[in-house]
């Protein structure tokens, strides 16, 4: 191309040499020169022990100071690098059993990687949805997004903009504090807009204005963010601001970096326009996220300025949108119909000459939507290389040591040298090589931030050149102890018998295990120590380890037991009993009568006089097994627990049998630990004491059938499960041996001690004391299910509003005694979420007291699969509901569904309902046609659920208007709302709809002020309903939306806001 011909907007520069591009240093980031003042708070990551020592020996580092990768080893103590490539007295450190030795065996050991555009608090969907999310899910949210990022390998991030003014500073100082895993972060707060220059009405922090804006940042810093963001051109998916427009004036841009900087903090723009990239470069804004359309007189402005501006472009967001986004619902048509290939050919182009022009471009690609998720982060250093022609060595320095140099911490993070803090990554594979394989999270075998292992498997620290030592000496063994957390849910932890407390354990997924049969199935690599602290033993209630099967228990299997059972006159008559009998003799204990750990014992008054003990060693099994062979059947042995086989001697004696003298009520306790057979010696011994008295010790030696002879006889006609339990027999020293006999009395404590597995303490419950367990059988789950019980971890946060009767609710608004309320009921297939734009855009929050609230088994309110729903059960939850929360009256809003409950309560309840909202109310009656229609639809939808039986997509082409079609956001909405609700949930809804044929609503009695709102292309409720029921309500009034099908709020929110305003503000 000649010169002086644009391209992209500035002028082809010819380079000295024809091969070489213009740069002053290696690496652009070096040439930076933020202030000093705006250096952000020096943040100290605690948990760390100052002990701590890990080498890493034979690894390829990848420095990042730009020098080729070589090989060596590398020496962490505490959170600092202290040696790196000749590690000093490498030999004693190695054999030194106080470090932790990883044998890279060549793969790569490089810097943790760093992301300049980082959204925690977005979560994969439409951005204009965040807003609506309550402050306690949206921090759950942010912190699965801050583990995501350490789980991809990331340790640095730059916030680019928070959902809520304070989430990303939360997170931060609690990672910080050690509380939660995360990467570092710098934080940022809601991004800062021009009302009707916002991408995100509920995300954003508006202001008007030199004056505005200049107190917004100030409260910005007042929360603490170490940095703010300008929002200051459009972007093309909300096809109403223009990526092309800048909304700032220059005075307001300069006022802007002006207040940040007095307040020490750094200031983003979100510019994609050319002008905004002209304002960033000439009044100082310190990071420029996108910078799609710079051209020639931007290029020039921020080359002149390049020692102390970045440039963030979100590489991936341009990409995706065009490239793959269409099964989302975004077609590459539309994309390039709204102008996203355009940018993305723009933005090559210009970020290609920034980089030959020595400017910092960095990565970071504005991860946490639907066809840009989280998890995907390192796609944009492949970007670099394959559209923006960085070397790999470039694209990886960029990420790490640039990014280093954005948090001012250029001396401290990014690179793998001594002084530097011990944030990396161990990579099965070599990047510079190929960089794709940062993307493939199952190639990071080892994640490390602040000198702590987040990620690593066992085998990495197993010392395969040290002195021979097997791998079970080198693994540390769990103690799994179940309990139950503060809501009651089962949960297991690792009790360390020495301090007794618990540690949290998960699955290393990070998710809650509930129980140890969980733990069997992961297997020792499957589970890892939760994130929070350790709490005391008695602070909570102990279960035993297994309790949901009968146990299998082995009688007469010490000979001196026999011996002394024998003769004790307990003995059945007729009971042959020899001191070395050819078979076992195997019985049960019934599940009802296992019991925990530090629980009471009932005595049973009147069942028996003769309660005994006898400590045991319980068997748990890890594998399905069928005719074992004795000499493969500890493959078969998962663990062992603690069990004391509580017996009533007269009913032994009397049945002539086991089984009712050994299973009354908590005669089987067991526990407190469980632990894997690995983890014990091969001789394990059993003692018992009763009020301090050691009555029982005898040794696994001592049993006549060893454990593998029990498994083998057990599994020759039965077919052994992971999680049985058998118990070995008791050593002598039972009560009944005692001449006379010890049976045990109220207020005993007996304590069974075994190898390795702790104390199993029960004491003897008083006569009088109630039978426990009849309690917890009760308590037992329901055999019919309830349905979308798991949204909530099994009711978490639901409101009861009757016996056994919880809905999910939330309230907004007006906190004063003198508010009026409005209540929503949405439809079929929605949920509570679906309104809350509308309240916001109403203005509905500062006036009135407003109800949102799930129907039965929609959103968060859980379904029982045996309760039928109607419009009368749907209006009783409304009257619990009205109840609950001491509701006298009130304004009801109703769309579809929620407009026949509404109208059926208005007419139960006239006195209690002031004003009516109808938004696409149904017929009433329901016509005959659709009740077909709507039964065959509750049918398919049990049987397929609401994705693949096509109702979700056939509900939102159906249900919307032509218009609303074209508008990906708005039926994506739609289907998320569909695909959100439970089928059964969506089922009950039909059938209620269905039945309510014979329910014909008397409206025109209803004499309260009613607004109906139709959609014009509604096909659902359509206009021709609306004008009957305006004329049959004597009070009411029809707003008619044009280009809107039956999903107003998702079709046309402005409309269907002001409508609902206009309204109220006439009453």
């Amino acid at each position: 191309m000649a010169p002086g011909i644009l391209v992209n907007g500035f002028h082809d520069r010819p380079a000295p040499s024809s091969t070489l591009p213009m740069r002053r240093r290696p690496y652009p980031h070096e040439g930076l020169r933020f202030e000093p003042k705006l250096k952000p708070k020096s943040y100290r990551m605690a948990g760390t022990s100052t002990d701590s020592k890990i080498l890493f020996l034979d690894v390829n580092i990848l420095d990042s100071t730009g020098n080729d990768a070589y090989r060596g080893d590398v020496l962490i103590h505490g959170e600092r690098i202290v040696s790196v490539g000749s590690v000093p007295d490498v030999e004693a450190l190695r054999h030194d059993p106080k470090v932790r030795v990883i044998q890279g065996r060549g793969r790569t050991l490089m810097s943790g990687l760093g992301d300049a555009h980082t959204h925690w608090t977005w979560n994969n969907i439409a951005l204009e949805l965040l807003g609506d999310i309550g402050v306690e899910e949206h921090t759950l949210i942010t912190a699965r997004s801050a583990l995501c990022y350490l789980d991809s390998g990331y340790t640095m991030c730059y916030g680019a903009a928070s959902a809520k003014d304070r989430l990303d500073c939360v997170v931060r100082d609690a990672i910080n504090r050690g509380t939660l895993p995360g990467p570092r972060l710098l934080a940022n707060g809601r991004e800062i807009a021009k009302r009707e220059g916002e991408l995100a009405a509920g995300i954003t922090a508006f202001a008007d204005g030199p004056l505005e804006m200049r107190e917004v940042i100030r409260h910005h810093a007042k929360i603490g963010v170490d940095q703010i963001k300008l929002s200051m051109s459009g972007e093309a998916i909300t096809e109403t601001v223009s990526a092309e427009e800048c909304f700032f004036t220059d005075e307001e841009t300069a006022a802007c970096v002006d207040e940040a900087h007095r307040n020490g903090i750094r200031v983003c723009s979100h510019a994609r326009a050319r002008d905004s990239v002209i304002q960033c470069a000439r009044h100082g804004v310190d990071v420029i996220y996108h910078a799609s359309y710079t051209d020639e007189e931007g290029m020039q402005l921020l080359e002149k300025v390049k020692d102390r501006v970045v440039v963030a472009p979100a590489l991936n967001w341009l990409y995706a949108t065009v490239y793959e986004a269409e099964p989302f619902g975004y077609s590459m048509e539309k994309a390039e119909q709204v102008g996203y290939r355009k940018e993305l050919e723009t933005a090559t182009k210009a970020l290609k000459e920034m980089h030959k022009r020595g400017i910092t471009v960095l990565p970071g690609g504005d991860y946490g939507f639907a066809w840009c998720p989280h998890g995907t982060y390192a796609r944009d250093l492949e970007h670099f290389v394959k559209l923006l022609d960085f070397t790999p060595m470039e694209s990886i320095v960029a990420a790490t040591a640039g990014i280093a140099k954005l948090f001012m911490q250029e001396d401290e993070l990014g690179k793998i040298l001594p002084g530097y803090y011990a944030d990396c990554i161990l990579v099965n594979g070599d990047p510079l090589k190929d960089i794709a394989v940062l993307q493939d999270h199952s190639k990071l075998d080892v994640i490390m931030i602040n000198g702590r292992i987040h990620k690593a498997q066992l085998t990495e620290f197993i010392n395969m050149t040290a002195v021979p030592s097997s791998l079970e000496e080198e693994k540390s063994y769990f103690n799994f102890v179940a309990f139950e957390d503060g809501l009651g849910r089962s949960r297991i932890g690792h009790l360390d018998l020495g301090d007794s407390t618990i540690q949290p354990l998960t699955m290393a997924s990070g998710s809650p295990l509930a129980n140890l049969s969980q733990v069997i199935e992961l297997g020792y690599e499957g589970v890892v120590r939760a994130a929070e602290s350790p709490f005391p033993l008695d602070s909570v209630k102990l279960l035993p380890p297994l309790s949901d099967r009968d146990v299998l228990c082995i009688g007469e299997n010490y000979r001196k037991h026999i011996k002394e059972y024998r003769e004790s006159g307990y003995a059945a008559a007729d009971n042959k009993v020899t001191d070395s009998p050819n078979v076992p003799t195997v019985f049960t204990k019934r599940s009802t009568s296992i019991t925990a750990s530090g629980t009471d014992i009932y005595p049973h008054p009147g069942f028996t006089q003769t309660m005994d003990y006898e400590g045991e060693l319980g068997i748990i099994i890890g594998k399905v097994g069928f005719s074992i062979k004795e000499k493969d059947a500890m493959d078969y042995v998962w663990g062992y627990t603690i069990i004391n086989d509580l017996s009533a001697r007269e009913r032994q004696r009397d049945h002539r049998q086991y089984f009712m003298g050994k299973s009354p009520d908590t005669f089987c306790p067991m526990g407190p630990v469980a632990v894997e057979a690995a983890a014990l010696p091969g001789e394990i011994r059993v003692q018992t004491h009763v009020n301090g008295e050691k009555r029982q010790d005898g040794t696994t030696a001592d049993l006549i059938f060893s454990i593998p002879k029990l498994i083998e006889t057990v599994s020759s006609g039965i077919t052994l499960q992971p999680g049985d339990v058998i118990a070995t027999g008791t050593p002598h020293g039972v009560g009944v041996g005692h001449h006379p006999p010890k049976f045990l009395k109220p207020g005993d404590l007996v304590e069974v001690s075994v190898t390795g597995l702790g104390k199993l303490s029960n004491r003897i419950a008083d006569p009088g004391s109630k039978n426990p367990t009849v309690d917890r059988v009760l308590q037992k789950p329901s055999s019919i299910p309830t349905f979308n019980l798991d949204r909530t971890w099994g009711g978490v946060g639901l409101t009861k509003v009757g016996p056994d009767h919880y809905i999910n609710v939330r309230e907004l608004g007006s906190q004063s005694p003198d508010a009026e309320t409005i209540i929503f009921i949405h439809g079929l297939g929605a949920n509570l979420e679906y309104y809350a734009p509308l309240v916001q855009a109403a203005g509905l929050e500062n006036d009135y007291r407003i109800i949102l609230y799930d129907l039965e088994g929609h959103g968060a309110t859980p379904a029982r699969a045996s309760s039928t729903a109607t419009l009368q059960t749907f209006a009783r939850d409304l009257d619990l509901l009205f109840a609950a929360k001491s509701i006298t009256s009130a304004t009801l809003v109703g769309w579809s569904l929620g407009g026949l409950i509404a109208m059926f309560f208005a007419e139960k309840h006239p006195s209690r309902v002031t004003t009516l909202i109808l938004l696409g109310p149904g017929p009433t009656p329901f016509p005959e046609p659709a009740v077909e229609v709507f039964t065959k639809r509750a049918a398919l939808v049990r049987e397929k659920g609401m994705e693949a039986s096509g109702v979700a997509n056939a509900v939102a082409t159906a249900a919307t208007s032509s218009v609303t079609k074209s508008r990906p956001l708005a039926i994506s909405a739609v289907r998320q709302s569909l695909l959100a609700t439970h089928p059964e949930g969506y089922a009950k809804g039909c059938i209620a709809l269905a039945r309510s044929r014979g329910t014909d609503i008397a409206v025109e009695n209803l004499r309260m002020p009613t607004l109906i709102v139709a959609g014009q292309e509604d096909a659902i409720s359509p206009i021709k309903l609306a004008q009957g029921y305006r004329s049959k309500i004597p009070n009411s009034q029809v707003e008619l939306l044009k280009d809107v099908g039956h999903w107003h709020v998702f079709e046309d929110l402005e409309g269907t806001a002001q409508a609902i305003k206009r309204f109220l503000g006439r009453l």
